[in-house]
């Protein structure tokens, strides 16, 4: 018997059992053995069993059918019902873990959350071919349905604690299995459906998006409709920007290209006429592309979400249930996770090793999420936080030795979707012209502000109101300024748009306080963020989310700190793209802005890893032909000593807008200043030109 063909005769048992509770619930009601307290519980089986029978009818229905059969409109009527709990319906929905917890209790109710958030999710899984996460899972509901079914019959329902270890074995029973799927979408080409619809369906028939499985919103059928409005040119031209970036990161880095076969492309649903051409442009360069879904799974999922997907079906819910691991998470846990880790990358060193680094196609627009900090939904321990920090270190000293950070490169570009507004059109454009500025003129001025930067010891940095930003950043020394430098000359290369001038300062010496009015992080925003430094390292830290500060400290903790106490300062840049900043201002988005946009905007700081982590004995040189040596900080210089915990495995960036800028100088040993913007402009001399987009109405 085929592994394939024992793994259908289970979904059918599965499925088949799951039919039946439907009629069974309904026939105690009608004898009239379910008492009141029953009621709840009859609900949730009986409405999770519907949702999962209407996925087995559309499994028979494709048995006899062919996806064209079905109209735009009946594919749309059918993800809206299959995605209903998550999206409209989902305060009202067992996956939220707040109405659970109100019907069932705080411990029943997180532990039947999460196990409604899993199946509601599993859609994505069945479209992408994926049969054992949904038979596992399916098999995990049937036997908590049947723990309440014969615990009823013998006078008591399943404790929490029986339901929490069917839970803990359902996810350390399939973690080998689970991740070696994970690790083969990831490196190994074809594995994935997803690249076979991007180059082989007709991307003129928008049902097409439907093959993804993803919920598919105005925003990706808007997007897709402007891709095929455009000429088969402007497609390449984008393409174009997008490859050639990536292919100019190995050149300007030194890195070779000699013995890397594939490059893995995150991108985005709605591009695919542009990731099409994309395709065909890496193939010249002698790289087939891998694409991947973004994982629903418990074991796969992070907290941002990887992959190629849609937007989020629902931000609310991705952040109730993004530490659902609290529920089982444990040391055992943890090595089991790194020990499948380690067999899937053996199994696909091969094609590891032959990687060259990820091409990420980004999209913005959206509304700027602010989350509801649901008091039900499931939190790491301190414990299990400690036990995260330590297991995404080892994690990533594992993906290391199989793909060094020395030996790849990457690439990031974004585009806005229809949420960005009514000038849609318009601001596409602006963001085309943005991600295709001139390199060469910048790369000139840009070298203008490292000089300048050199010249000093520290960089001062203050916030004009109501920013309240005073920041004193430690540059190192250099020992031959002739041949060495701080900075970076960043343009369009592995991070696109053009436009900054960047380094990884000193601890000792960097202090201050640090401020952002409005920040769109991690996919969460963030009002009046304040971190406060000393010796480099954040000390304490706020927000104005809500009025409980106790609330803001957690949120920020959680979810920019990665759980720990502190992060130190990585890295200090200064953003020359003034031309976005002017198409930001002219239409008012910069709060949807992505990062990746925003960064080159005006002074940017980032916590966590310095922009070098795990390549810093590699020499970058600048366009001038001088070594940046600022590399490393006091602590990952330690890496010899300490290994993986000299690092964080997180980089945020953290921009202020130059209209929030009071002034930027580099200042000497002796005391002399070197002013590079006052007032939000740019003051050092050859620099004057960025100021021209100020000088345009908006």
């Amino acid at each position: 018997m085929t592994e394939e063909t024992f793994l259908m005769e289970r979904y059918s048992l599965a499925a088949a059992r799951i039919r039946e509770i439907g009629g069974e619930l309904e026939q105690k009601k009608q004898d009239g053995t379910a008492v009141p307290d029953e009621l709840p519980w009859m609900d949730y089986f009986n409405l999770l069993a519907e949702w999962m029978t209407a996925l087995d009818d559309f499994k028979i229905w494709q048995t006899s059918h062919e996806f064209n059969e079905w109209s735009l409109e009946e594919w749309q009527d059918f993800y809206e019902k299959m995605y209903a709990p998550l999206r409209r319906g989902y305060e009202e929905s067992y996956a939220n873990p707040d109405r659970a917890a109100e019907i069932f209790g705080a411990e029943y109710g997180r532990l039947l959350s999460f196990l409604a958030s899993e199946i509601y999710q599993s859609f994505s899984q069945w479209m992408m071919g994926h049969l054992e996460a949904i038979v596992i899972l399916w098999e995990l509901f049937v036997e908590i349905y049947t723990a309440f079914v014969y615990g009823e019959e013998e006078g008591e329902r399943p404790t929490a604690e029986a339901i929490a270890r069917a839970v803990y074995w359902y996810v350390s029973d399939y973690s080998e299995e689970m991740v070696s799927w994970r690790i083969q979408e990831q490196q190994v080409p074809d594995f994935s459906l997803v690249k076979s619809i991007i180059v082989t369906e007709d991307l003129s028939d928008l049902r097409y998006l439907y093959r993804f499985g993803d919920y598919i919103s105005e925003t990706e059928l808007g997007t897709a409709k402007h891709m095929n409005r455009l000429s088969q040119a402007d497609i390449d031209a984008m393409a174009d920007t997008f490859v050639e970036g990536y292919i100019r990161g190995f050149e300007i880095n030194r890195i070779s290209l000699e013995n890397k076969k594939y490059v893995t492309v995150r991108g985005s649903i709605g591009f695919e006429r542009v990731l099409r051409s994309a395709v065909e442009k890496f193939r010249k360069h002698g790289l087939e592309p891998v694409f991947f879904p973004a994982s629903t799974t418990i074991l796969n999922r992070r907290q941002v979400r990887v992959g190629y997907q849609g937007k989020s079906v629902n931000p609310q819910f991705d952040f109730d249930h993004c530490k659902d691991k609290a529920l089982y998470y444990d040391r055992a846990m943890a090595n089991r996770h790194l020990a499948a880790l380690k067999k899937a990358y053996e199994a696909c060193r091969e094609w590891i090793s032959a990687n060259a680094g990820p091409a990420c196609f980004e999209t913005f627009g959206e509304s700027p999420f602010t989350p509801v900090m649901k008091e039900n939904a499931c939190r790491l321990s301190g414990k299990q936080q400690k036990l995260e920090v330590e297991f995404s270190n080892l994690q990533a000293g594992l993906a290391e030795q199989y793909m060094k950070s020395s030996e790849i490169s990457y690439t990031i570009i974004a585009f806005p979707t229809p949420d960005i507004g009514p000038d849609y059109e318009a601001i596409f454009d602006e963001i085309v012209k943005v991600n295709t500025l001139n390199n060469d003129i910048y790369r000139e001025i840009q070298q203008k502000i490292i000089d300048a930067l050199d010249s000093g010891e520290y960089v001062y940095i203050r916030g004009k109101a109501p920013n309240k930003t005073v920041m004193k950043v430690r540059l190192h020394p250099l020992k031959n300024p002739e041949k060495e430098t701080n900075f970076e000359n960043c343009c369009a290369d592995v991070n696109i748009p053009v436009g900054e001038v960047f380094t990884s300062p000193m601890l000792e010496g960097t202090e201050g306080l640090l401020h952002a009015t409005s920040v769109y992080l991690n996919g969460i925003h963030f009002k009046d963020l304040m971190l406060r430094f000393a010796g480099g390292r954040i000390v304490s830290y706020d927000c104005g989310n809500s009025e409980d500060g106790e609330s803001n400290r957690r949120l920020i903790k959680d979810y920019l700190l990665a759980g720990r106490e502190s992060l130190p300062l990585g890295e200090f840049a200064i953003g020359t793209n003034t031309t976005a900043y002017a198409a930001a201002q002219k239409y008012d988005i910069t709060g949807r802005l992505p990062i990746l946009i925003v960064e080159k905007m005006g002074p940017h700081f980032a916590i966590g890893d310095t922009c070098y982590s795990r390549a810093e004995d590699h020499a970058v040189f600048n366009p001038d032909g001088k070594e940046i040596i600022a590399r490393e900080n006091e602590i990952s210089a330690r890496r010899g000593e300490e290994g993986f915990q000299a690092y964080f495995n997180c980089h945020t960036d953290i921009t202020i807008p130059y209209d929030e800028i009071e002034e930027i100088f580099a200042v000497d040993k002796n005391e002399n200043m070197f002013p590079i913007i006052r007032d939000g402009r740019f003051v050092l001399e050859g620099t004057e030109d960025l100021n021209i987009p100020f000088n345009n109405k908006y």
